[in-house]
């Protein structure tokens, strides 16, 4: 049964005077209208509690009033803890003091550059004692920030070098928390998290949601919970086939990848380089996603807010 026969059937129940066909159009539109903002407002438990509506401003619209998340406003102080941040902030600074940086032959950044950005030892990365040569092709976070900057024009590339544009200047001169809003709002809303985690899923799992999994975080994240636990909750509200397998036993090589794509994608990855999630590595279980014991940080709460929402749906 599909979402307009759901909502068919919800209202003939709610309203068994439409079967009588004594009503004028007017007063079925209004009944209509009017139950449509009742289910749009009604807690659901695939969403965690949250309404329909709710959910539609964190999947579309996540930090505008409207919705239950919001970027703190006195953020200066706790900028510096940004990992990915206070690396953007190292990066343009060398780009701006040599003018023209040099790239590689290959068009990346130099040796120089990427180790001086790994030896800040910002962002923890399980699999750097497998690498021999620090460069921006093997640590994951490096050539982001360079994409980053290349894409919104704050940089721009000629004789393979790369030197701030009129608009970089600018921004070097905002305010910090303007230059944070921004990579945030290219991390979450414009990367394609398909680069973090090899899934024919055109990098859905864990980047669609994303506020809702912060959310998700606010909630549960004060206790260490497996990744697992968040990756089900995300499946029960954007994966039902995923969600009815889980329940079912069935398609669990599937599982195992979903499990593991979200882990990196959204804690690895995003939670991991903005510093809002502390990750403990636990010995080998039956499945690698399985070592992620995830608690959200200090600065979690120290940079979002949230709306306290009962199971209702409702703010409280």
């Amino acid at each position: 049964m599909g979402a307009a026969d759901d909502f068919m059937r919800s209202l003939l129940e709610s309203h068994p005077e439409l079967k009588t066909g004594r009503l004028s159009e007017a007063q079925v539109c209004k009944l209509v209208s009017r139950h449509q903002v009742k289910i749009n407002n009604k807690g659901l438990d695939d969403f965690d509690g949250l309404s329909p509506g709710q959910m539609h401003f964190l999947l579309n619209a996540p930090f505008e009033t409207e919705s239950l998340i919001s970027i703190k406003r006195d953020l200066d102080s706790h900028l510096d803890k940004v990992p990915l941040f206070k690396l953007l902030e190292l990066l343009l600074s060398e780009i701006d003091n040599t003018k023209a940086l040099k790239l590689t032959a290959k068009g990346n950044l130099p040796v120089r550059i990427c180790e001086l950005l790994h030896s800040q030892d910002l962002i923890q990365w399980e699999f750097i004692k497998y690498v021999k040569r620090i460069s921006e092709e093997d640590i994951p976070y490096i050539w982001p920030l360079k994409q980053y900057l290349l894409d919104i024009g704050i940089v721009k590339k000629r004789n393979n070098c790369l030197s701030l544009t009129k608009q970089g200047e600018k921004f070097m001169q905002a305010p910090a928390t303007l230059r944070f809003d921004s990579l945030l709002n290219y991390f979450s809303n414009q990367f394609h998290w398909g680069n973090f985690y090899d899934l024919d899923d055109s990098g859905k799992c864990g980047q669609l949601g994303w506020a809702y999994s912060l959310l998700l975080v606010s909630r549960y994240g004060s206790q260490p919970r497996e990744s697992e636990f968040y990756s089900l909750k995300w499946m029960s509200a954007f994966e039902k086939e995923l969600w009815q397998a889980h329940q079912t036993g069935n398609e669990k090589e599937a599982l195992v990848f979903y499990h593991r794509a979200y882990a990196v994608r959204f804690f690895e990855c995003f939670g991991n380089w903005f510093g809002l999630v502390k990750i403990e590595r636990r010995l080998p279980g039956e499945h690698i996603f399985k070592e992620l014991l995830i608690t959200k940080s200090e600065l979690f709460d120290n940079i979002l807010e949230f709306k306290t929402v009962g199971k209702s749906g409702n703010k409280a």
